[in-house]
């Protein structure tokens, strides 16, 4: 399928194009299966943007003991992984790599995030970019030439770019994760550079303008709701006297000790609200 660059928002061209491009991982997995719900991880990459491999083991399910052979899979049978450590024994070692990763890579993140944690393991917070679904988001195919692409894969995306489609072993997988990653980043700083610098001058006095628009309306509501506040201040005050009214004329007349506590909790109340509202900000 042919894919070509899909006109995108200014702010998600802004976004992608500042991506960092040091200090992060890519990751690449193989599982028995494609549910979240049901299957488990055999395999984990991580590489970093250079290439380096920086993590790679086959772990064996701790629920699964059969499967079938799928693409999932990359081949690996029960028996290839029967003497294998299981993934949580390498939750310390992931959770470093993830916590110091600058942003982590993958296709079909999602998946990846929870066949790694399905398997006991905890992450640390992370910012995470789905390759496969940054470009479906930022470009089209030849089928549907004004619509966001329908489908792809990773092998697609790295035709697209002209990177190596295939992927021999798990750790290219993730190798090539990072390659799309940097070629999607590097794609929208190219489509950002070209609209020139006279476009984004006009963009960025655009946004003020938006901005300033923003900051009036804001402070339109915040005027009206202080006004609102002042004026229930006002109505809590003048049920304080009412109630303090109540309780001069009961106390003068003799009246119930139980009916003028109540009253005085109420005045109290009344008095406290207005004060709240009438001095709010």
């Amino acid at each position: 399928m042919e894919y070509r660059f899909l006109s995108t928002s200014d702010e998600k061209l802004i976004e992608t194009s500042e991506l960092p491009l040091a200090d992060g991982i890519a990751v690449a997995l193989r599982s028995t299966g494609y549910s979240t719900d049901d299957d488990e991880a055999l395999e984990v990459a991580i590489v970093d943007f250079d290439g380096n491999e920086l993590f790679s083991h086959v772990v064996k399910p701790q629920n699964k003991e059969e499967w079938e052979a799928s693409e999932a899979t990359g081949g690996i049978a029960p028996s290839d992984v029967e003497e294998a450590p299981e993934l949580y024994q390498f939750e310390e070692e992931l959770s470093k790599l993830f916590e110091d990763a600058s942003i982590v890579v993958g296709a079909h993140m999602p998946f990846i995030t929870s066949m790694i944690e399905s398997g006991w393991v905890t992450l640390p917070s992370f910012e995470g970019f789905d390759i496969v679904e940054r470009f479906l988001e930022s470009h089209s195919s030849a089928d549907y030439p004004n619509e966001p692409a329908v489908a792809a894969t990773p092998e697609g995306i790295a035709a697209y770019y002209g990177l190596p489609a295939e992927t021999p072993t798990l750790v290219d997988a993730a190798r090539q994760a990072a390659s799309c990653y940097k070629a999607i980043v590097g794609e929208h700083a190219e489509q950002r550079e070209a609209k020139g610098a006279a476009y984004w001058e006009r963009y960025e006095q655009r946004k003020y303008e938006e901005s300033a628009e923003q900051r009036a309306r804001d402070e339109v509501i915040a005027k009206r709701e202080r006004n609102i506040n002042r004026i229930n201040g006002v109505l809590w005050l003048c049920g304080g006297m009412i109630f303090t009214s109540i309780i001069i004329q009961m106390y003068q007349a003799g009246g119930d000790m139980s009916i003028m506590v109540v009253c005085g909790i109420a005045a109290v109340f009344c008095y406290i609200r207005a004060v709240m509202n009438i001095f709010s900000k």
